[in-house]
């Protein structure tokens, strides 16, 4: 008998030990890798001019370079797929279908400009961008902020799971100041290592505005995003904005 519960309290402890494992997190991504990404990006606007659009974008990611630890990293567009209602009026777009009426057609001239162009960003080996490229013909509806969020903001130091660390990111557009989040190492799974993380999203007059919530699974080998799902949500001058983007990368 004491043997057994020997045994049973040795085990828990093993158990408790291993979830409990704390982890450097670094960025390691495999350069020249080319790793198939699908963006999914949720746009709910809610006010005088309400709107819902739903965008989707299938992308090549391409780390080609790391110069003491910072990785420069090609996002290339493959194809797009856009839906837009309106209320009064539904709209469609699919880079891969040829448009076919008047409205397709004007779609297709703006958010066709997407396809083929390659968004360059640079992040440091511990999640923060630090540049990011955009062409100059790129849809104005497209902002850096979507790119900035590919990877999570990591700890300087080993972390266990429920551990925090917090980080401000400055956007400073017309928009948004910054951003004030809480990031907490959840846990690992068969899958990866799994982040949560929330936060508070302030104007350029440092006026809170809004708020971030999200989870971010991390690969275990290299520490970069397998799939990321955020959701923000704002408001501007009456005008309440709902994000969510899902990230997926292969």
């Amino acid at each position: 008998m004491k043997r057994i519960l020997f045994t049973a309290v040795f085990s828990t402890i093993s158990v408790l030990s291993f979830a409990q494992k704390a982890v450097e997190f670094s960025i390691n991504p495999e350069i020249g890798k080319k790793l198939p990404v699908t963006l999914l990006i949720k746009t709910d606007v809610e006010g005088p001019q309400s709107m819902i659009m739903d965008m989707t974008l299938n992308m090549s990611l391409t780390p080609t370079k790391n110069e003491n630890n910072v990785f420069t990293i090609d996002n290339t567009t493959e194809s797009v797929k856009v839906d837009i209602d309106a209320g009064m009026m539904v709209v469609n777009y699919d880079s891969q279908m040829e448009p076919k009426d008047e409205i397709s057609k004007a779609m297709a001239s703006q958010f066709g400009k997407l396809i083929g162009q390659t968004i360059i960003t640079k992040v440091d080996n511990k999640g923060k961008t630090l540049d990011v490229q955009l062409p100059e013909d790129m849809l104005q509806g497209i902002d850096k902020e979507t790119f900035t969020s590919m990877t999570p903001s990591l700890p300087a130091t080993a972390v266990k799971p429920g551990d925090t660390w917090t980080t401000t990111n400055e956007i400073n557009n017309e928009m948004i100041g910054k951003m004030e989040l809480i990031s907490t190492y959840k846990e690992e799974t068969d899958l990866g290592y799994v982040v949560d993380i929330t936060g508070k999203i302030f104007n350029p007059s440092n006026s809170e505005i809004g708020s971030l919530s999200g989870t971010y699974l991390l690969d275990k080998t290299t520490h970069f995003t397998k799939e990321s799902k955020l959701k923000s949500t704002f408001e501007l001058q009456g005008t309440k904005i709902i994000s969510d983007i899902t990230a997926t990368i292969q």
